[in-house]
C-alpha cells in the first residue's frame, strides 16, 4: 500500500510530466507555424487557382450540401467555459454561443436549402449530374436579392408558403423556433446600409448616445447556448429528408 507521501509525490510527478508534454508539443506546433507560414510567403504574389478541364465554379443548386453547410457553420461557435481538469489541464467546453455574423449566415445557408427542395431537378441532384447555366442562372437570381436575399425574416416567410412544409407540423414548429431566434437574439440593430441591412449588420457593431456623446462596446447581448441551436436544425434537416423523400439521392455520409 503506497503511503499519503508516495501517493502526493506521484500526483505532482504526473503534474510535471503534463506540463513537460505540453511545452514540448507548443514548440512543435511553434516550429510548424513557422514553416507554414514561410512555405506560404514562397507563393507568387498573384497566386489564383483555378479548376482544370473547362470546369467553372457556380453555384450549388443541391439542398443537401446547403443544409449541411449550414449545420457545419452552427458547430463554428465561440467557446466561453471550460471543464478544468487535474493540474490545470482545459478540458471540454461547457458553455458556448453564437456571434451574430455566424448565426446569420448558418441560419441562412440552411434556410436557403430548405427553400431549393421544393425544385425536382434539385432535389434529384448528386455528385455528377449536370443542371444547365440557364437553370442554373434562374435559380440564383431567386437565391439572391430578386426573390430571398440575406433577411432571415423574408426567407423565412417564403418558406412557410411552400406546401410541404406548412402543413407539416414540426417544420412549421421550426420555422417559428428560428423566427422567434431571430427577433429575441439576432435582429438588425444598426442602420446599416439602406440596401441591405441585414448583411451590413455582419460588421462589427457599437452602440452610440450622440445626444450625450458616449458610446457602448457591448448593449444588449444575450445568446442561447449555441448547442440548442445546433440541435434544432439538425432535427429539421433530418425532417427535410424525410419530408422530401430524399433518400435515393442522399451522400452515403448522410445515410444514418
Amino acid at each position: 500500500m503506497r503511503s499519503a507521501g508516495s501517493a502526493l509525490s506521484c500526483g505532482l510527478m504526473d503534474d510535471d510530466i503534463m506540463r513537460l508534454v505540453r511545452e514540448r508539443n507548443r514548440k512543435c506546433e511553434e516550429k510548424e507555424f513557422r514553416r507554414w507560414r514561410k512555405w506560404l510567403l514562397s507563393l507568387p504574389h498573384d497566386l489564383h487557382l483555378q479548376p482544370k478541364n473547362n470546369f467553372r465554379v457556380d453555384v450549388e443548386l443541391q439542398p443537401l450540401r446547403w443544409m449541411r453547410l449550414g449545420i457545419v457553420l452552427l458547430q463554428s461557435r465561440k467557446d466561453v467555459g471550460y471543464v478544468q481538469l487535474k493540474g490545470g489541464v482545459q478540458g471540454p467546453p461547457i458553455k458556448s454561443y453564437l456571434p451574430y455574423p455566424v448565426f446569420q449566415m448558418a441560419a441562412e445557408i440552411f434556410l436557403k436549402g430548405m427553400w431549393l427542395c421544393k425544385f425536382p431537378d434539385c432535389r434529384r441532384l448528386n455528385d455528377r449530374l449536370y443542371v444547365d447555366c440557364r437553370r442554373r442562372a434562374e435559380i440564383f437570381r431567386q437565391l439572391g436579392s430578386e426573390r430571398l436575399g440575406h433577411d432571415l425574416v423574408k426567407i423565412i416567410d417564403e418558406i412557410q408558403r411552400i406546401p410541404k412544409y406548412s402543413k407539416d407540423a414540426a417544420s412549421v414548429r421550426f420555422l417559428a423556433l428560428v423566427d422567434r431566434i431571430v427577433r429575441y437574439y439576432y435582429w438588425p440593430l444598426s442602420q446599416g446600409a439602406k440596401r441591405n441591412v441585414w448583411a451590413a449588420n455582419r460588421y462589427p457593431i457599437r452602440f452610440y448616445d450622440d445626444e450625450a456623446g458616449q458610446s457602448r462596446a457591448t448593449f444588449m447581448e444575450s445568446f442561447p447556448p449555441a448547442g440548442w441551436i445546433e440541435k434544432l436544425f439538425k432535427k429539421m434537416e433530418q425532417r427535410a429528408i424525410r419530408l422530401w423523400q430524399l433518400y435515393l439521392h442522399l451522400p452515403k455520409r448522410w445515410q444514418q
